[in-house]
C-alpha cells in the first residue's frame, strides 16, 4: 500500500508521489530575512493532512479545527495503491469530517469533478472498518489499521521514542506494547491477557480492602465472631423467653445489682471527690483574698509612742521589704488564680459525671417502681432489639469475611494464571521460532551502522513485575556493552528511522504498508551521513518496493545530493518567497 496523489477542490500544492524515493522540499529564498521561517511552509503540515485523509478524528487541536474559516469549503482526496494493484481514492470534507466516500479505479485517475463513487458518505466508523477491508493486510489481522499506521507517518512529536509514539505518551501500556509485540512477530495476545490479569487482581485486593475496611474486620477473627454470635444468641433466647413469659424477675435483680453495684458505688464517689474539691477551692479563694502588708508610717509612730529613735537606715530596710513581699504576692496571686481555674475544670467535669450517673439511676428506679408490666416490657423489647441488632452487625462481619475468603481464592488463582502468562512471555522471548524479530534486528542493525558506523541493537526484557520493555541502543563492537551515543537526538530520530525502516524491509513481502513517511529526517546529521542515508534508503526502496517520504529545508541537503534527485523524487517544492510558495498557498 503507497500513496499515489493528494490534491484538493481549493488553492493547495496538489502532490503526485513517485513510487520509490519521495523529497518534500523546503527552500529558503530570502536567507537574511528573519521573518520568514521555512520550518512554516507546510512541509511539517502536510503530514497532518495524509493522516487526516487516512481518517484520522479531527480534535479541538486540529489545524482544520483551530484554523476552522480558514479551511472551510475544503475537500480533499487522497489516491492510494493497494497491494491488489488497484487505486483507491478517498474523499473528505473539512467540514463534514464524519461522511467518507471511497472509490477504487483500475489506473491512477483524479476524481475532484466525480459523482458516482462507490461508498459514498459514509460515517467515519463505518470508513475505518471499511478501509480496513480495502487494505486487506495479511497480518496483524486483529488491529486496526490506525493502531499501525502513525508508526510510518512520524512527525517530530513521534522521534521521542522508538516504540512508543506520542499518541501512546499518556495512555496505558496496554494501549501499545501488545500491539508491537505482535508487529515484532511474537503474541501480542499473552500481553493482553497480561495487563488484563494485572487489572483484575488490583481490582480484586481493592475491594477486599475496602470489604476489611467497612466492616473492620480480620480474617483470623472467624471463630472469635462465631463466638460472640452464640453468646448474642442466647442472650437473645432468654429475652424472648422472659418477654413471652412476662417474666420480667431475672431483668429486674440484674437491674438491682446494676443500680447498688455500679451507679451507687460511682455516685458516692464522685460526690467525695466534689465535697474535696469544693473544700479545696474555698481555701485556695480565701487564701487569695488574704494580702500581707507592711505600713512602714505606723510602725515608726509606734517607735515614737515608744520613744525609741528609728533610724533612716531601718526605713529603707522595711521599704526594700515591702517591695519583696509585693512581688512575692503578685506570683502567690498568680499560682492561686491557676489553681482555681484547674480546681474549677474538675469540679465542673465531676459534676457532669454526677449529672449523667443520676439520670442513669432514676431510669432504673422508674423500671424499678413501675408496676405497669407493659411499660417494662417495651423496656425490655428495645433490649431485645439492641441485641439483635448487634447479631445482625456481626452475621455482616461472618459474610464479609467468607466474601473475602472466596474473593481471595480468586485472587489467588488469577496470580497462578499470571504467573504462567510471565513464564510464556518469557518462553516466546527465548524461543527460535520467530523469524520476524531475527529479521528486523538484522536490517535495523544494517540501517544504522551503515548509516553511523555503530552498531545499533533492538532487545527487550522483563521487568519486576513480568511486563515486558522495549529497548534499543547503539553499542559499542561487542555489541552487549551501552553507550551513551543513543542518547543524542540526531541519533534518537535515526533509531527510529531506521526501526521503521527494517519493519517495512520484514514485511514486504506480505500484504502491509510499503510507504514511510519521515518529517525532517536529515537534520542535524553531517554531509556524509547524509550521503549513507539516502544511499540505504535508495537499495531498499529498489530492492523492497517501498516508497519513501521524507522533508527537509534546502541548505540540509548537500549540493550533489540534491542533484541526484530527479524531478519525479522531489514530489513538492515549498518556498519562502509569499504565500504562493506555502503549501495552502496562504498563511494561517
Amino acid at each position: 500500500m503507497k500513496l499515489s496523489q493528494l490534491y484538493a477542490n481549493k488553492s493547495f500544492k496538489n502532490i503526485v508521489f513517485n513510487d520509490g524515493v519521495n523529497l518534500v522540499l523546503a527552500k529558503v529564498t530570502k536567507k537574511l530575512d528573519l521573518n520568514k521561517d521555512s520550518h512554516n511552509l507546510g512541509k511539517t503540515t502536510l503530514i497532518a493532512v495524509i493522516d487526516f485523509m487516512l481518517l484520522k478524528e479531527v480534535k479541538e487541536d486540529h489545524i482544520f479545527k483551530k484554523y476552522q474559516e480558514k479551511f472551510s469549503g475544503y475537500v480533499f482526496f487522497l489516491e492510494i495503491l493497494l497491494n491488489s494493484g488497484e487505486y483507491l481514492t478517498i474523499k473528505r470534507a473539512v467540514d463534514s469530517p464524519t461522511k467518507i466516500s471511497f472509490k477504487t479505479t483500475k489506473v491512477s485517475t483524479n476524481l475532484l469533478e466525480e459523482e458516482n463513487w462507490d461508498k459514498p458518505n459514509i460515517s467515519l466508523e463505518k470508513a475505518g472498518i471499511t478501509l480496513n477491508e480495502y487494505f486487506a493486510f495479511d497480518i496483524l489481522k486483529q488491529w486496526q489499521y490506525r493502531k499501525s499506521v502513525t508508526y510510518f507517518l512520524r512527525s517530530q512529536k513521534d522521534y521521542n521514542d522508538v516504540f512508543q509514539l506520542s499518541k501512546f505518551s499518556k495512555g496505558k501500556d496496554i494501549d501499545w506494547k501488545p500491539f508491537m509485540f505482535d508487529l515484532l512477530g511474537f503474541n501480542g495476545v499473552l500481553l493482553n491477557e497480561k495487563y488484563e490479569t494485572d487489572s483484575k487482581i488490583a481490582e480484586q485486593k481493592s475491594f477486599i480492602n475496602g470489604l476489611k475496611s467497612k466492616f473492620a474486620v480480620d480474617t483470623e477473627e472467624v471463630d472469635k465472631i462465631k463466638g460472640a454470635i452464640d453468646l448474642k444468641v442466647s442472650e437473645q433466647k432468654d429475652l424472648q423467653e422472659q418477654i413471652d413469659n412476662f417474666n420480667f424477675y431475672q431483668q429486674e435483680r440484674k437491674l438491682n445489682k446494676e443500680l447498688v453495684e455500679e451507679v451507687e458505688t460511682k455516685i458516692s464517689e464522685l460526690n467525695s471527690a466534689e465535697y474535696n474539691l469544693e473544700f479545696e477551692l474555698d481555701k485556695t479563694k480565701q487564701s487569695f483574698s488574704q494580702n500581707i502588708s507592711f505600713d512602714i508610717d505606723q510602725l515608726k509612730r509606734i517607735y515614737e509612742e515608744a520613744e525609741i529613735f528609728f533610724p533612716d537606715n531601718l526605713v529603707k530596710d522595711y521599704k526594700a521589704l515591702e517591695e519583696f513581699n509585693k512581688r512575692i504576692t503578685e506570683e502567690r496571686n498568680k499560682y492561686l488564680e491557676e489553681k482555681i481555674g484547674t480546681l474549677t475544670k474538675q469540679l465542673r467535669a465531676i459534676r457532669l459525671s454526677l449529672f449523667s450517673y443520676d439520670e442513669k439511676r432514676n431510669q432504673i428506679l422508674s423500671v424499678l417502681k413501675d408496676k405497669d408490666s407493659f411499660k417494662k416490657f417495651k423496656s425490655y423489647q428495645i433490649d431485645l432489639t439492641k441485641v439483635e441488632g448487634e447479631i445482625s452487625r456481626l452475621d455482616e462481619k461472618l459474610k464479609s469475611i467468607d466474601k473475602i475468603a472466596i474473593l481471595n481464592e480468586t485472587t489467588n488463582k488469577l496470580s497462578a494464571s499470571l504467573e504462567t502468562l510471565v513464564k510464556d512471555i518469557s518462553y516466546q522471548i527465548t524461543a527460535s521460532d520467530n523469524k520476524i524479530y531475527p529479521e528486523i534486528r538484522k536490517v535495523f542493525h544494517n540501517i544504522f551502522k551503515f548509516i553511523f558506523n555503530a552498531p545499533a541493537i533492538i532487545f527487550m526484557r522483563q521487568n519486576a513485575q513480568g511486563n515486558i520493555e522495549f529497548k534499543v541502543e547503539v553499542t559499542k563492537e561487542n555489541e552487549v556493552d551501552i553507550t551513551a551515543e543513543g542518547k543524542g537526538n540526531t541519533y534518537q530520530k535515526m533509531l527510529c528511522i531506521s526501526f521503521d525502516l527494517a519493519v517495512l524491509v520484514a514485511y514486504h513481502k506480505n500484504s502491509f504498508y510499503r510507504f514511510v513517511y519521515h518529517d525532517g529526517a536529515l537534520e542535524g546529521l553531517d554531509n556524509r551521513k547524509k550521503m549513507n542515508f539516502l544511499t540505504v534508503i535508495r537499495r531498499y526502496c529498489l530492492e523492497c518496493n517501498l516508497q519513501y517520504i521524507f522533508t527537509s529545508i534546502e541548505h540540509d541537503i548537500p549540493t550533489e545530493m540534491l542533484k541526484s534527485f530527479s524531478d519525479k523524487e522531489i514530489c513538492l517544492t515549498l518556498n519562502d518567497s509569499g504565500d504562493d510558495g506555502k503549501l495552502f498557498e496562504f498563511s494561517f
